[in-house]
């Protein structure tokens, strides 16, 4: 009975750290291309927010897929992509310019991206999916799988709402 009681502890412990079905918490950024973006200008539209590191082998990755998304989007003005990063501009920017990654950016987040991390020990990246009314309907932390369908199928699901 006691194993059973610990593993049930555990998995109410994972289950605590998920964001899923969680409203997004409040921001206001200017991104590197110099817009202003805030949690009320994504209501209405899908969005993918990923919080990663310049230093993140898993984070580089995923970048591929992440612009491959993009991409498939690129005509749909209800879809954003954005990525939060708690380095400084210079060493965003310089990492771009090695690995372009085709989402808006926002720097200097650290405290808004501790707010989206869930799990344990905090890994990078977590990429989630934002529903039209602020609601993430997707978490994920440390993708090891092909990223680019689950997500998609999340988009697609959202934009038939």
């Amino acid at each position: 009975m006691k194993k059973i009681l610990n593993i049930l502890a555990v998995m109410s412990l994972f289950a605590c750290n998920s964001n899923n079905g969680k409203i997004i918490p409040a921001f206001s950024f200017d991104t590197l291309d110099g817009e202003q973006i805030s949690h009320e200008s994504l209501r209405g539209r899908v969005s993918v927010l990923c919080v990663w590191a310049t230093w993140c082998g898993d984070c580089i990755r995923e970048v591929p897929e992440l612009n491959d998304l993009v991409e498939k989007y690129k005509d749909n003005k209800t879809v954003r992509f954005i990525a939060f990063s708690d380095e400084d501009e210079a060493t965003v920017s310089k990492s771009l310019k090695r690995f372009p990654f085709n989402f808006q950016h926002v720097v200097n987040a650290k405290g808004y991206s501790d707010q989206l991390k869930t799990g344990l020990t905090k890994h990078f990246p977590q990429v989630l999916v934002i529903d039209q009314n602020l609601k993430v309907v997707y978490d994920v932390t440390e993708n090891k799988d092909k990223i680019f369908g689950v997500l998609d199928s999340h988009i697609q699901k959202l934009l038939k709402k």
